[in-house]
């Protein structure tokens, strides 16, 4: 009777075809998120908005800190939520409760622009208070100059307070004008002033360990009196929001100067000379304010007397500096300042009313930028000459976003800015798949993976409007598990990897390492997510394998037991022998072949009917075993 000796191995199955998760287009860490440290605005009188990703929403004061001046600062978290306001002289936390306990600060309520607020990029709880003064007549004393004080929000039980570093002098005398952007490695920022009775700019450097007090000096254009009587000190000035061009609008001076920044070095340099109109002696530029992509340079000219003589131009830089005035009549002639918000529009103080004007496509050239002089109403509370001040930097976010980021993922497109939008054609650049989008959420699944010059056309009025940004497509993570299948031992275990420098894992039985140590049968399944948010899985089976030999066979040539070898598979299976020797010891057949076959001869002649001893061993590829290399004995009858 034949009977087979069972050695019993399981076999691993690995790389299974199995569906891929779907890539969700819900927000997660890799979506793009814009800035909320902007997202709180409260100015003069008592006036406040609120920006989330759903729009502006009114958010005026319920008390009266802001009754009366110009410039303000506010400074919210990386979540919107509100840190600290100030007016130059006082300081108030985000419960609106004062904490500069002492003297005022050295700023004044009159300054064009009285502060900004910059957080210690490595210490949240420490912020600094920047603060310009006024130009005094002589008989009312002397300047305080540009000065800083830091607030330490630890303070007061979690209120927070200004601490004794307050008033820092850095400049003895500066213009009315203050403006902060990120540096180029993004491990700080700038925040620059004007110096009087020179053209010199001084860009001061905000680090982890605070405020360097050394500035980078730039001597460029006019040279603003430090007179009094002059006002070339009353202006605004503000860095474009990619941190590349400054612009400052000096009232006395009568003058508007564009420069290039850079954002490496705090450098400014290239002065260029704008003049806009001044229809009355009491009119002079006051406000600057740059579009999202920087493009165009919008500037009000105002008559601080009155109010009433205020005019809005539009400098579009990128075209010879051309100028069109945006306020024409019927339009009010009370625009005054100017802040860009982080839906992509710039919104306008209109003196003393209740309503702000809103610049509603401010990257589009001349009229077509939409001035809606009735674009937000304040619930009552009026504007005056001024706004709150930012790191500009908040305000670098993309005309459109996109979702999801990954090689075969269907990637949902956003518009920031959609008011006045007729029609939006897309050109995802992608020659892989030509199909073009429209409306103002396509979806497009690109043809592979890597970077593509994606233009958005607006449509509007019969006139029509392209901005190109690149999208940049990720590859997915590679199939971690190779080769295509491997066998088990009993007793052993193989460890699986799931791949390095993932951002997560997920195996079958909910354990999250990257490693997972197979024992038993089963479906194993692995999910890895990358550092870009792209997703993979790979799915492993666990199967029984019997490798049997048989215990008799008869090589007569009647095709039936003729050969002896084992039966099963033999991939997987490496450094393989098997032996066979007589029972005196002869080895008579060998090999190191899993699919060779003992014939029953021994030197070319026939061995002759009887027991033969055979020994076989083996290894299993990725098997880990305390025993090594597998080892199997046995005998076979050979029958003549």
């Amino acid at each position: 009777m034949k009977r087979n000796l069972p050695i019993s191995l399981l076999m691993l199955i690995i790389g299974l075809p199995m569906m891929m998760l779907a890539q969700s287009r819900a927000v997660n860490r890799c979506s793009y998120v814009p800035p909320r440290q902007a997202d709180n605005w409260f100015f003069f009188q008592n006036a406040g908005l609120r920006f989330s990703d759903a729009g502006v929403s009114l958010n005026n004061l319920s008390n009266n800190n802001l009754p009366v001046g110009k410039g303000t600062a506010v400074y919210s978290d990386e979540d919107g939520n509100l840190l600290l306001y100030t007016d130059g002289i006082r300081v108030w936390n985000g419960n609106h409760n004062l904490i500069n306990f002492g003297p005022n600060l050295a700023g004044d309520l009159g300054s064009t622009q009285s502060s900004l607020i910059v957080q210690n990029p490595g210490t949240p709880q420490m912020l600094y208070v920047f603060t310009t003064d006024i130009q005094y007549p002589a008989a009312f004393g002397t300047t305080k100059g540009f000065n800083y004080s830091r607030v330490d929000l630890t303070l007061g039980n979690g209120a927070g307070a200004v601490t004794a570093d307050r008033d820092i002098n850095l400049l003895p005398k500066s213009a009315e004008m203050i403006s902060g952007v990120k540096k180029a490695d993004g491990k700080g920022y700038w925040v620059v002033t004007h110096g009087l009775g020179n053209n010199n700019f001084y860009a001061y450097e905000v680090t982890n360990e605070g405020v360097n007090t050394t500035p980078v000096v730039s001597s460029a254009g006019s040279v603003l009196s430090d007179d009094y009587n002059a006002r070339e000190s009353v202006g605004a000035m503000k860095i474009s929001p990619k941190g590349d061009k400054l612009a400052y609008a000096s009232f006395g001076k009568g003058v508007v100067e564009v420069f290039s920044f850079n954002n490496g070095s705090g450098s400014v340099s290239g002065a260029v000379a704008l003049t806009p109109p001044l229809l009355s002696p009491n009119q002079g530029p006051y406000y600057v304010e740059f579009s999202p992509d920087g493009s165009k340079l919008y500037v009000t000219v105002t008559n601080l007397s009155t109010g009433r003589d205020n005019h809005l131009y539009q400098y579009d830089l990128s075209n010879g500096n051309l100028m069109t005035e945006i306020n024409i009549a019927p339009l009010e002639a009370d625009v005054s300042a100017l802040q860009l918000g982080r839906d992509g529009k710039i919104y306008v103080t209109r003196y003393q009313r209740d309503i702000l004007g809103v610049i509603e496509n401010p990257n589009r050239p001349g009229v077509y930028c939409n001035y809606n002089e009735s674009g937000f109403s304040l619930g009552g509370k009026r504007g005056q000459n001024g706004l709150p001040t930012f790191i500009q930097s908040f305000f670098d976010i993309p005309p459109f976003d996109y979702d999801t980021k990954c090689d075969g993922d269907e990637t949902l497109f956003t518009i920031l800015n959609t008011s006045n939008i007729d029609q939006a054609t897309w050109d995802f650049g992608d020659p892989g798949n030509t199909t073009p989008g429209t409306g103002l959420n396509p979806v497009h699944v690109f043809s592979g993976p890597g970077t593509y010059n994606v233009t958005l056309t607006e449509t509007f009025g019969g006139q029509s409007f392209s901005t190109t940004s690149q999208v940049v497509i990720n590859n997915l993570p590679p199939k971690s598990f190779l080769p295509d299948s491997l066998y088990i031992f009993p007793g052993s275990t193989i460890p699986l990897d799931a791949g390095a420098d993932m951002y997560s894992y997920l195996w079958q039985d909910g354990s999250d390492g990257r490693y997972y140590n197979v024992t038993d049968p089963g479906l194993y399944i692995a999910e890895y997510i990358d550092i870009n948010c792209c997703l993979n899985t790979d799915s492993l089976r666990i199967i029984a394998l019997d490798i049997s030999l048989p215990t008799a066979f008869s090589p007569n040539g009647d095709a039936l037991n003729d050969y002896f070898r084992p039966l099963g598979p033999s991939d997987g299976i490496s450094d393989y022998a098997l032996v066979i020797h007589n029972r005196w010891g002869q080895r008579v057949w060998e090999t190191t072949n899993f699919a060779d076959q003992w014939d029953g001869t021994f030197n070319g002649e026939q061995a002759p009917a009887g027991i033969y001893a055979w020994y076989m061993t083996f290894n299993v590829i990725g098997n880990v075993s305390s025993i090594g290399k597998v080892k199997y004995k046995g005998s076979v009858m050979l029958f003549r």
